[in-house]
């Protein structure tokens, strides 16, 4: 077979570099200054998101007393100490799936449902590693840690805050998947009747492995209850959760966002709202529920590569 090769070198309308002009230069700088920027925004330090005021407690404090303190606090957690050393951490989640299901005494002292050992991030590691571990370990709130010392704690919100905050970050990274909201949102939605007891909201959040529950009425979306409302709203008032039907702590209306919207815009909504849960509608009909957990767990999935590189 014979192959006809061109004596002549072939033409390439390329731009030899030294013909390069001033704005082209200028141009590749920003870009490369954008790239290095943006690396280094992802790898920055928990120290730069730490919030070093943790509210702790003494072992021997009762549910009740950690109920008040988060009600009154607006927080989702509570550093348990014994003789000036931290040694737990105590959650809504805890408190819901430990206390309600066993009808727990709420004069309980809060070292029987506290979580230990405690999930710890060192000062030093990036938000981006922070995020990996509040994901695969399925919590909201990581101690960190400075010489083997609790000096502070984040939360996801703050996780999700700056990841929000980062230009071309992983929510704007996020936009190259398909409709993303689709392929986040939960349509198995699990409700419960307002009529129910707080109780039996604890029950199924329980067994299901869920923050929230939607609450219908006559076959109707009426608000939501979370993990957070339990507590805050039935412990932290010392009530009897048995007798507080869902229907009188629920949150009403439900803050939803369209299928069809961006992972940024879910996102900004939660932190504007400051929520954990939304509701997904199409055609203004509510169709699933999407989690601030949802999100992190994106960003951790498609960061595994890196993760797991190092």
């Amino acid at each position: 077979m014979n192959i006809n090769v061109p004596n002549k070198p072939i033409k390439v309308n390329l731009k030899p570099l030294k013909e390069l002009t001033v704005m082209d230069n200028l141009d590749t700088i920003r870009i490369a200054s954008l790239v290095v920027h943006i690396k280094k925004e992802l790898n920055m330090s928990v120290s730069r998101l730490v919030h070093r005021e943790i509210i702790k407690i003494p072992s021997k404090s009762t549910i009740q007393e950690a109920g008040s303190i988060m009600r009154d606090r607006k927080i989702g957690s509570v550093f348990v100490e014994i003789e000036g050393k931290v040694v737990g951490i105590v959650t809504d989640s805890d408190l819901v799936r430990k206390v309600f299901p066993t009808s727990m005494a709420l004069d309980t002292s809060v070292e029987l449902v506290m979580t230990h050992p405690l999930i710890d991030v060192d000062i030093e590691k990036s938000a981006m590693d922070a995020n990996h571990l509040m994901y695969f370990n399925q919590i909201r709130h990581l101690a960190v840690t400075e010489n083997g010392e609790v000096i502070g704690m984040i939360s996801v919100r703050d996780i999700v805050r700056f990841f929000l905050s980062v230009v071309k970050g992983p929510m704007e990274d996020a936009e190259d998947v398909i409709k993303p909201l689709t392929a986040l949102t939960h349509r198995d939605v699990k409700t419960i009747n307002a009529s129910a007891t707080v109780s039996q909201a604890a029950h199924k959040m329980t067994s299901e492995k869920i923050g929230c529950l939607f609450v219908m009425q006559e076959e109707v979306f009426t608000g939501i209850v979370t993990e957070a409302d339990l507590v805050r709203k039935v412990i932290g008032y010392g009530l009897k959760a048995s007798d507080v039907p869902v229907g009188v702590i629920m949150n009403t209306p439900i803050i939803d966002i369209d299928i069809n919207a961006s992972v940024q815009d879910a996102t900004e909504l939660m932190e504007t709202k400051g929520i954990r849960h939304l509701g997904v509608s199409e055609g203004g009909e509510i169709i699933g529920v999407l989690s601030v957990r949802d999100l992190i767990g994106m960003i951790a999935v498609r960061d595994l590569p890196r993760f797991f590189s190092e």
